[in-house]
């Protein structure tokens, strides 16, 4: 038993002492390669999209190009939304539009869609800037490859930052926000944190003074505005705030916060987060439209999700993402660990614990009411605190490791997670295909749309770069951005007579939808004209209905003379009686 203990200790004074790492560095070497691997697979897979797309810049999605016609809407007239003079509910992050909004004055055009990706790439090295004393303990060099392996494994698997930075939205930023105000919570009001070499040095306020006392109110209200899913970080802070006090959980030598103060910060954090959303939503209601975004009650009715709220479905999304579960159970295994160490009278440290407490609830919490999809974009804000825990956790892993006899190095046991992050490797790889994707497909639809039928009104299924480059009215049949659109969806209102009623009314003469969209609700007296087809597409089909039948000649000519500029992988099939139906139409008008 004592040369165990002896074991542990040796262990130890080896990781808080070891003579490769100079202390007070904060991490530089890993810090600086991070941002390199960041900066060059995000370099590497534009050149491959922009190869691939013949030289035009596209985003793997074209959800980017929403936040940008709101955006650019905001800037030019002041109207939130995508058209001007009418407002409408249709961005997910509100924070992210506002700082895009005067980019747009500066940068305008094709420069000003590459904003998002620059904006992108700098909350990435924000992030890798914030880990920074986390990284310390991993030296890479020409004689280190293994460190430097363990660093990449970081930036690109568990971070996930390069593929999140090529999709061009908030995600990144949300990250930044939302690993900000762990770090700050933790060292304002749950005792310092983590015990690193230069703390230490500095002594046990040195990570307090480090944030101001209302810096973790601010960046949970920053991070409300940029996602709202922040409301499940909150929850799990306030969670880790109360466990501070729990053995094991808190450095020994330094007694957590009172319990009152502690409880007073998790009420403060829910504040900020409940104000923020409270605040965007009197916009809205100010408006007459609704107090959360659209999109989000479209979810609601089981648009592109899963509006399951039972255990079994909850761990049935947290298991879409092999990374997430691999952060709650290093997270679960420190919070045992510590606790089952503390109770046997060797307490270990504790640094990992306040993390963990956070990573366990904010994942079970966002699987069992938020999103988890193929990009896994929704949930990467929870990688910033589920890749801190792993990092903390290190030397409690070559502790126990130690104890057996085993030395392993820290950047082994990194390297050794790689393969519950190959979803995001896979999605990194693939990347420049999606860009392509969305060239092929959404892109050349928004070019046909903004030059066959500029300044006129056009019904549309697909927000995003059709909104981007089209000038004239939009009607969103999905309801994104048209608010009456989503009222009668809400409503189960949205049949036949109400697309015809519509129509009348707004006088769009076209509607450009995906093949599924008004399937079994378009009008009869609408005539479907043509197809598009993107086989290797998330949605395959692209209809063009004429909804009056004066407009299917119109049509026909405008898709013709346009077809040999599409690219060579989509399909064109025409309805050959289209015009036929038409002239029938026309004459019974008649």
């Amino acid at each position: 038993m004592g040369s165990t203990s002896a074991a542990g200790s040796i262990a130890e004074r080896r990781h808080a002492r070891s003579p490769a790492r100079p202390a007070g560095d904060g991490g530089a070497p890993a810090v600086r390669l991070a941002v390199a691997t960041l900066v060059g697979v995000v370099a590497a897979a534009g050149a491959v999209s922009l190869y691939l797309t013949g030289g035009t810049f596209a985003y793997p999605l074209d959800d980017p190009a929403i936040h940008l016609s709101v955006a650019r809407r905001l800037a030019y007239d002041g109207t939130w939304g995508v058209v001007p003079g009418d407002f409408q509910n249709a961005s997910s992050s509100p924070l992210w539009t506002l700082v895009l909004a005067p980019t747009q004055l500066i940068a305008r055009g094709a420069a000003g869609e590459v904003v998002p990706l620059g904006m992108s790439v700098l909350a990435g090295v924000g992030v890798i800037r914030l880990l920074g004393p986390e990284l310390a303990g991993l030296r890479p060099s020409r004689r280190r490859l293994l460190d430097a392996a363990a660093v990449v494994v970081a930036s690109v698997g568990l971070l996930y930052l390069p593929a999140l930075a090529l999709m061009g939205m908030e995600h990144v930023l949300h990250m930044a926000l939302a690993l900000a105000a762990v770090l700050a919570v933790e060292a304002r009001w749950a005792g310092g944190g983590w015990p690193t070499e230069a703390a230490a040095r500095a002594g046990p306020a040195a990570g307090a003074r480090a944030w101001r006392p209302w810096t973790p109110v601010a960046l949970v209200a920053l991070a409300t505005a940029t996602r709202f899913e922040t409301g499940g970080l909150v929850l799990a802070l306030g969670a880790a705030l109360l466990a501070v006090g729990v053995p094991g959980w808190h450095d020994a030598a330094a007694p957590p916060p009172p319990r009152r103060q502690r409880l007073r910060g998790a009420l403060a954090l829910v504040g900020a987060s409940a104000g923020t959303v409270a605040l965007f939503g009197a916009v809205g209601l100010a408006f007459g439209q609704e107090i959360l975004p659209n999109s989000v009650l479209l979810k609601s009715i089981g648009d592109r999700g899963d509006t399951r709220w039972t255990v079994g479905s909850a761990l049935e999304r947290l298991a879409a993402d092999p990374l997430l579960v691999a952060f709650v159970v290093i997270a679960v295994a420190v919070l045992v660990a510590t606790r089952r160490a503390a109770a046997q009278g060797r307490p270990l440290p504790a640094g990992a614990a306040f993390p963990a407490v956070v990573a366990v609830v904010a994942a079970l919490v966002h699987a069992h009411l938020g999103a988890i999809e193929p990009s896994l974009r929704y949930e990467a804000y929870l990688y910033g605190p589920g890749t801190l825990t792993v990092l903390r956790a290190l030397p409690l892993a070559q502790r126990a490791l130690a104890v057996r006899g085993v030395q392993v190095s820290a950047a082994a046991l990194l390297v050794a997670l790689a393969p519950a992050a190959a979803l995001q490797a896979k999605n990194t790889v693939v990347s420049p295909q999606h860009s392509a994707l969305t060239w092929e497909q959404r892109y050349q639809v928004a070019r046909f749309v903004a030059e066959a039928y500029r300044g006129q009104p056009v019904a549309i299924g697909e927000l995003g770069y059709i909104s981007l480059y089209h000038e004239g009215p939009l009607t969103d049949v999905y309801g994104l951005a048209d608010h009456e659109v989503l009222e009668a969806r809400l409503a189960g209102r949205d049949g036949p007579a109400y697309w015809r009623d519509l129509q009348r009314r707004r006088g769009f003469p076209v509607a450009v939808t995906y093949s599924f969209t008004l399937s079994a609700d378009a009008p009869d007296d609408w005539i479907h004209v043509a197809n598009w087809r993107s086989p290797d597409a998330w949605y395959e089909d692209t209809r063009f209905w004429a909804t009056e039948p004066e407009e299917v000649d119109r049509l026909l000519a405008l898709l013709r003379d346009f077809e040999p500029s599409l690219p060579d992988e989509v399909e064109v099939t025409y309805n050959e009686l289209a015009s036929l139906g038409a002239s029938l139409r026309l004459g019974e008008g008649g």
